[in-house]
């Protein structure tokens, strides 16, 4: 079968102006992805050595314990949040929209607190030095547990290996085996 290009015939797509609902739509998701950002912003604030105080007061193992707790939880939210990007369907949004919303939500969801664990490990290591001017005195987190950045990144190695481990084993189980014996398929 030839399929023959008619010259002066356009497709039904191209010829088709955006709709109100497609402008809508996408206003909504620049005012939610706005607000997510404002309430980033306005955590933030209170985020960070009230937090580490916590932990070393109820954590257990005291704040070492919710730094191991930190390190292991950035490399699983930082897989969550790409396995979900990767699965949302932009352009078949139409066809699955409970699907596309729901990972698009949870890439939402696991980004923020992508920033906040960012906002949190930038506590633990922020010496006093680091752009908020010469006289500034180090964080509440840093000035009692100095080396807590350490703890936290050996937890975030470790988790990383596990779950790349997992993933190679997954793939290994999934991925057809070809028979030693077997020729080769030309």
């Amino acid at each position: 079968m030839r399929y023959e290009h008619r010259p002066g015939k356009r497709s039904v797509r191209e010829g088709k102006p955006s709709s109100k609902g497609d402008t809508l739509f996408g206003c909504l998701i620049f005012l939610v992805c706005t607000a997510v950002l404002v309430l980033l912003a306005l955590l933030d604030m209170s985020w960070g050595d009230e937090t580490w105080e916590w932990s070393a007061d109820t954590w257990p193992g005291g704040a070492y314990g919710f730094a191991v707790f930190l390190g292991a939880l950035v490399p699983c939210v930082v897989t969550a949040f790409f396995m979900a990007v990767s699965r949302t369907a932009w352009k078949s949004w139409k066809a699955h929209k409970i699907r596309s919303l729901g990972f698009t939500l949870l890439a939402v969801v696991c980004g923020a607190a992508m920033l906040q664990l960012v906002s949190l490990i930038y506590n633990a290591q922020n010496t006093g030095k680091w752009g908020r001017g010469p006289d500034s005195s180090p964080s509440w987190v840093f000035s009692n547990y100095p080396w807590l950045w350490a703890v936290g990144l050996v937890s975030t190695v470790a988790m990383a290996t596990l779950l790349i481990a997992v993933a190679i084993a997954r793939d290994k189980r999934t991925s057809p085996t070809t028979d030693a014996g077997a020729p080769a398929p030309n």
